[in-house]
């Protein structure tokens, strides 16, 4: 390995870095920008007094930092098995000569269900100790019981205030972690430990949104992964231009429909008449809970995304001001009177953060800041600015549009108004716009200063500059989080109330649509503007036609009357080709039918919300189940323009694992679902197992009848019909552990032997719980010895290695998507997280 450049900086001032773009090797990063430091010394974000520490806390790295899974029966049992057996397993441990902490509780997160562990990465791969408690941790967080989290990223969706049967948007959903804590607030503490009530379908939802398909998937599979929830949708749009759904008047509207709203009758509801007919039957949806995590430039978390140091300018904050502006005023939109919205970002640029937040009030009067002082006790925040300066790139002040125009805030959906507009051969980047000339409200101004490297002047949006009535807006009662209060990232947060006595204007729903659609440019994915923010000047040719790209200019959205073109701008552009939800006929469905009466499904269970993703609207492949809300909202809108990629929780797989066809149920249990429909079984395909049974399965990829250890067991597994079953323990004991909760895990019943049906990462997550070593036969140790024993022939059924191996292709997509995900947090791409959700 080549050894990296000497320098002359202080060691403090130095890091090391792996260069993954140059194919390997270490490359050094200067941790300090001369430019950076003056323009926070110029906006005075921090105190005087405070201002070494703060400079110093950025130079050190993030602590680890994870919080659990609160929805989860197991929740409270993990949390305490850290508390009595963790905790005291790394106290007083050294690693080089010095004393190593123990992992801590977040003081003011709920419950004490987040930690902190202050070490030195090297700690965690090097000790003994650490080792091991990282190895936990990350079984765990395959397994969904904790989220690796970054602190400050845990405090928006806390500060939303989300209450079971509210409605929630999470506009800029994507990697997840936000949108999961929503979930679980939506859902109530410890889901799963109330199932016995039957509530399956509980009356709230959460419309998980954002602009980058990709990482739409990538969402799924961190949120539902966690928290299956029936109420859960993940959505593909800019977030500036989010649809306006509609919900029914009276339910006997959707009788009798399976599926989505056609396009004809859409194309009915633009005449006159359809009009009337619509606003009879419909009214439109707005959200109880918005939460705006916006695009940000990400300044805020230098301490774990370390090109940020030399990547900073002063351009990048001003250059997503209007996207973030336009994303806001969407939101503002789309809540309900006396709802709530926090706006957030990982910025502490005043461009990105109050000069938003006093545009966005100045043009809504109907909106105002709340004060949450008692939030989150021991929560450290700083208040909001009330003052700022719009400094430009040689750090002087930047030319500030005329009088007669600082009395109105330009309307972010002027697109000539957009900041540091750049002409390039018609290209605009962010917030410009095509063509030639001078934007009607944005100043223009002569100087070396205001002057980009092609000669082209600059404009400047008024809404970057303060009105003077800050403080009388109450921006002080934001939060700002700096990372030397509690050695955390750097956040700001602010919590905006829309009143409540009055309605909001009705509006029809084409009308409001083309609205929005006329007056906002799509939005760039999030990861890629916070790793390449637009900047004054002095970008990469590559980074400003990507941007350039990104960005549809305004006039030509507008001027797109086809419907199917203004579809596929609503997502970004990009055409929606993912496979249509519709639901099926309840128990008329034969499928439906044979997997109630094989299961001993209860009456009381939701039928109609069962619904297939084929265009057939057969039971082919897998059966899921929403809330009866999410039926509501996906019959009365078209499947287009929902861009849906993923809702509902899927309950049933289809198992084709008989070699002779005689398996009366071919469909098996999925453990994300398992929860939800095991109230409503009886107890005919419930296994009820001691801990040697549990150890045994555990230990073998299968077991055959004669062998299992328990007798009981052994009698009445024969006597089970073939097929999918699901394995009760009651409360499992281990190594110093007996959970409380009574273990439930999806099983599989052959003509011969039996195996479980869990995921391997997750499967290893609770060996290493119960048993502190992993007993699996995919664990390392395991895996050498079957190696050495490769010669023996199998013994395992066909029906047996069938449906073993439906289970790990599943494990297998869902490790890539993870391993994705956190390739993305980390930075390996080139993405960097516009929130700091995951470390």
């Amino acid at each position: 390995m080549p050894r990296p450049k000497r320098t002359n900086k202080p060691a403090k001032e130095r890091t090391l870095s792996r260069n993954n773009a140059q194919g390997g090797g270490w490359k050094v990063i200067e941790q300090t920008n001369p430019d950076f430091f003056s323009y926070y010394k110029k906006q005075k974000i921090i105190p005087e007094d405070e201002w070494d520490d703060f400079v110093k806390a950025l130079r050190e790295p993030l602590p680890t930092t994870f919080r659990l899974t609160s929805s989860r029966p197991t929740a409270h049992a993990l949390n305490e098995h850290i508390k009595q057996v963790y905790v005291p397993f790394l106290t007083g441990i050294e690693h080089e000569g010095k004393q190593l902490q123990p992992p801590k509780p977040i003081e003011w997160y709920p419950h004490q269900l987040a930690w902190q562990l202050p070490v030195p990465k090297s700690a965690l791969r090097k000790n003994d100790h650490m080792r091991k408690f990282q190895h936990f941790l990350v079984y765990e967080t395959d397994a969904g019981n904790i989220s690796r989290q970054e602190a400050v990223s845990m405090i928006p969706p806390l500060l939303l205030d989300v209450q079971p049967g509210h409605t929630a948007l999470d506009m800029c959903a994507a990697p997840g972690s936000k949108s999961v804590q929503i979930l679980e607030a939506l859902h109530g503490p410890a889901l799963h430990a109330g199932a016995g009530e039957k509530d399956v379908s509980p009356q709230g939802l959460l419309i998980a949104n954002d602009s980058d398909a990709k990482r739409c998937h990538l969402l799924v599979h961190q949120s539902l992964h966690r928290v299956p929830g029936t109420g859960m949708m993940v959505t593909n749009h800019d977030a500036t231009q989010l649809p306006s759904l509609r919900l029914p008047k009276v339910d006997k509207t959707l009788d009798g429909r399976l599926k989505f709203t056609p396009d004809d009758e859409r194309e009915l509801a633009k005449t006159p008449k359809g009009r009337e007919r619509a606003q009879k039957d419909y009214e439109g949806m707005l959200f109880d809970r918005i939460l705006a995590d916006v695009p940000c430039s990400g300044d805020g978390t230098l301490r774990k995304n370390l090109g940020i140091w030399n990547d900073w300018s002063v351009g990048n904050g001003i250059g997503l001001h209007t996207l973030q502006l336009r994303i806001l005023l969407r939101g503002i939109q789309l809540l309900k009177p006396g709802g709530r919205l926090v706006y957030s970002t990982c910025s502490m640029n005043p461009m990105e953060n109050e000069s938003v937040i006093s545009a966005a009030l100045a043009l809504c009067p109907e909106m105002s800041i709340l004060p949450v002082p008692d939030a989150l006790p021991g929560l450290k925040r700083r208040p909001g600015l009330t003052s700022w300066e719009v400094l430009d790139n040689s750090l002087q002040a930047a030319p500030r549009p005329g009088s007669e125009d600082a009395d109105k805030p330009d309307a972010p959906e002027q697109p000539e108004e957009g900041v540091a507009v750049e002409q390039d051969n018609d290209k605009s980047t962010v917030g410009g716009s095509k063509g030639k000339g001078k934007g009607k409200k944005g100043k223009k101004a002569d100087g070396p200063n205001n002057v980009d490297k092609k000669g082209q002047r600059k404009a400047w949006t008024a809404t970057l500059w303060p009105r003077g009535d800050e403080g009388e807006k109450g921006l002080e009662h934001c939060l700002r989080l700096y990372p030397h209060l509690q050695d955390t990232g750097a956040f700001f947060v602010c919590v905006l109330v829309k009143k409540g006595d009055a309605e909001p204007e009705k509006k029809g729903e084409q009308e409001q649509t083309m609205e929005i659609e006329a007056g906002a440019p799509a939005a760039a994915e999030k990861r890629e503007r916070s790793a390449t923010p637009t900047p004054v000047d002095g970008q990469p040719e590559a980074k400003k036609a990507r941007q350039g790209e990104a960005a549809a200019p305004a006039a030509e959205v507008a001027a797109k009357d086809d419907e199917e073109k203004k579809e596929q701008v609503m997502g970004g552009g990009r055409p929606f080709n993912e496979e249509p939800y519709i639901y099926l006929p309840g128990l008329e469905d034969e499928q439906i039918q044979v997997i109630k009466d094989f299961f001993g499904i209860s009456d009381s269970f939701p039928f109609s919300d069962l619904l297939v993703r084929n265009a057939t609207g057969a039971a082919l492949r897998s059966v899921y189940l929403t809330s009866d809300l999410t039926r509501k909202l996906l019959l009365s809108n078209a499947y287009t323009r929902m861009r849906l990629i993923s809702c509902g929780v899927k309950l049933f797989t289809r198992q084709d694992s008989s070699k002779d066809g005689t398996y009366r149920c071919k469909w098996r249990l999925n453990s994300e679902g398992l929860e939800v429909v095991r109230p409503f079984l009886d107890e005919r395909r419930i296994l009820k197992v001691g801990n040697e049974t549990l150890r045994q399965v555990m230990q073998e990829v299968s077991v055959k009848f004669d062998d299992l250890k328990e007798e009981d067991v052994r009698e009445r597994v024969k006597a089970m019909e073939p097929g999918s079953a699901i394995l009760r323990v009651e409360k499992a004991k281990g190594k110093d552990i007996e959970m409380e909760e009574d273990l439930y895990l999806a099983f599989w019943i052959s003509k011969t032997s039996c195996n479980l049906m869990v995921e391997k990462l997750e499967k290893s997550a609770l060996s290493l719980r119960l048993y502190a070593e992993d007993v699996t036969p995919h664990s390392k140790a395991n895996v050498a010895a079957a190696k050495s024993a490769a010669a023996t022939p199998a013994t395992t059924d066909f029906e047996t290695a069938a449906a073993t191996d439906a289970v790990e292709k599943e494990d297998g997509e869902k490790v890539e998507a993870e391993e994705q995900l956190a390739k993305e947090e980390a930075g390996e791409e080139g993405l960097a997280t516009s929130a700091g959700d995951a470390a």
